[in-house]
């Protein structure tokens, strides 16, 4: 998800510096309102594009699941809880768009419930305002305050300048854009593309009302009367000092001579940013055969590895082995620290019970179908593409309490990776719907169980490196 949304941001903020270096200066209005429009649909939508690239990956993870153990007479599993960061963040990203939603609602209510007269003026819908306000339009009705009717007529100036944006539809690209920031406020991107947008509107109108003829300074002056009225509705174009200053030079600029030039080198901006951000499917080189489930083995294996070794190719070999490896000296490093740890705290141990009489017979819990059925659910529900953003290593372990009936409950990961441990929750969860396991027993009675099992996860091309 962080990947994603980096992606989003990336390519929204390079385009849009793209257009004020390169095109905000231009008089290729309807081109920059279509480019505008264009850079930010084709931001949210690239990194959903599936792009096959010609090259093989090799950063794919890896997920290594080890042989389960098993603790018989343990009621639940004691973990520290970690403080969930996600959650929290969750949490503050849903309060700032319920305020941004808020927001949206109240600006478009305030609008619709502007009282005033509704007149038609030369088939245009117009809103008659008791209260002074510079002259404004939303959606298909244009509003101005009475004093601007004199003799039942309005300043054709005016009325061709919001009659622009009526027709041309301008208002729909700022519904586009607040509608964006509901869900993407954390885009600072869209910010520079509204105003943008209002800045480009304001050159088309005012193109629209130069070309019947009117004088360029009359029509200046007139803008200037405006600001000092200005209102303050979020849905429309407003008036302020620096974007009236941008209005008067563009009324009397003219193109540069590499007008043509610049959107040309829009391509392969685009084109750049496409393979950055489209959704990478790798071209696979070798083709693999189906690996059929292992069937369940009475002896204990090392570590369960969600790769056929048989039929692996060189690197894969290479790569299990080195997995192995780790794992390994992880473990050994970790029966180190507890054993230190158990010898350094000072606290009487309690005599175990005495045995009963005869023979201790213990039968471990069993999943459905064995331990390897259990990997096979918990790697095809894996998901890793959460885990894209990490790099090299990750491990940690997932503790089941299993009761006498063999319902599992109190799944907890103990991990120093957030998004791996929840990730790996959810997995074995998922694995675990619906499934009831054979309940250990001892002497023949069904008793509790914590079930632990490692899990690893190597990025194949971190690791090599």
């Amino acid at each position: 998800m962080e990947t994603l949304i980096f992606k989003i941001v990336l390519s929204s903020a390079l385009l849009i510096a793209f257009y004020y270096l390169f095109l905000e200066k231009e008089r290729s209005f309807k081109f920059n309102r279509s480019f505008l429009l264009s850079a930010v649909v084709f931001s949210y939508t690239v990194p959903f594009i599936p792009y096959n690239s010609p090259f093989k990956s090799y950063d794919n993870p890896q997920l290594i699941i080890g042989e389960g153990s098993l603790e018989l007479n343990a009621a639940s599993v004691n973990v520290a809880p970690s403080f969930d960061w996600m959650k929290i963040l969750f949490i503050a990203y849903l309060l700032v768009s319920l305020f941004f939603l808020i927001k949206f609602i109240y600006s478009f209510l305030r609008l619709k419930f502007l009282k005033g007269e509704m007149r038609t003026y030369k088939n245009q819908k117009i809103l008659i305002l008791q209260k002074n306000y510079a002259p404004f339009s939303f959606l298909g009705t244009i509003y101005l305050s009475r004093k601007y009717l004199v003799d039942d007529q309005i300043d054709n100036r005016i009325f061709l300048h919001e009659k622009c944006h009526v027709e041309e539809k301008h208002s729909l690209d700022i519904l586009f854009i607040e509608f964006l920031k509901i869900f993407s406020w954390f885009n600072p991107a869209l910010f520079f593309y509204k105003k943008a947008m209002i800045a480009n509107h304001e050159f088309l109108a005012d193109q629209y009302v130069l070309q019947k003829n009117y004088d360029v300074k009359n029509y200046q002056y007139l803008i200037l009367n405006e600001i000092k009225m200005a209102q303050s509705f979020n849905l429309t174009h407003q008036f302020d000092f620096n974007n009236t200053k941008k209005r008067f030079i563009m009324m009397t600029s003219k193109n540069s001579r590499f007008s043509g030039l610049k959107k040309f080198t829009l391509l392969p901006v685009l084109a750049v940013l496409f393979v950055l951000s489209a959704k990478k499917v790798t071209a696979q080189t070798e083709s693999k055969p189906d690996v059929e489930p292992t069937p369940v083995k009475a002896e204990k294996q090392d570590v369960a590895i969600l790769l056929d070794e048989k039929n692996a190719t060189p690197d894969q070999k290479e790569f299990m082995a080195m997995a192995k490896k780790i794992m390994a000296e992880h473990q050994l490093k970790k029966d180190t620290i507890n054993k230190k740890q158990s010898q350094d705290i000072a606290v009487p141990t309690p005599p175990p019970p005495p045995p009963p009489a005869g023979k201790l017979e213990q039968v471990p819990a069993e999943f459905p179908g064995g331990a390897n059925a259990l990997r096979q659910l918990v790697g095809s529900n894996f998901d890793t593409s959460v885990l894209s953003s990490e790099q090299g290593l990750l491990k940690t372990t997932i503790n089941l309490s299993i009761d006498e009936n063999g319902n599992v409950s109190n799944v907890v990961a103990e991990g120093e990776n957030q998004k791996f441990n929840a990730e790996a929750v959810r997995a074995f969860t998922t694995a675990n719907e619906g499934k009831v396991w054979r309940p250990a027993t001892e002497n023949g009675q069904a008793v509790k169980t914590v079930y632990k099992m490692p899990l690893t996860m190597v990025f194949q091309g971190s690791a090599k490196k």
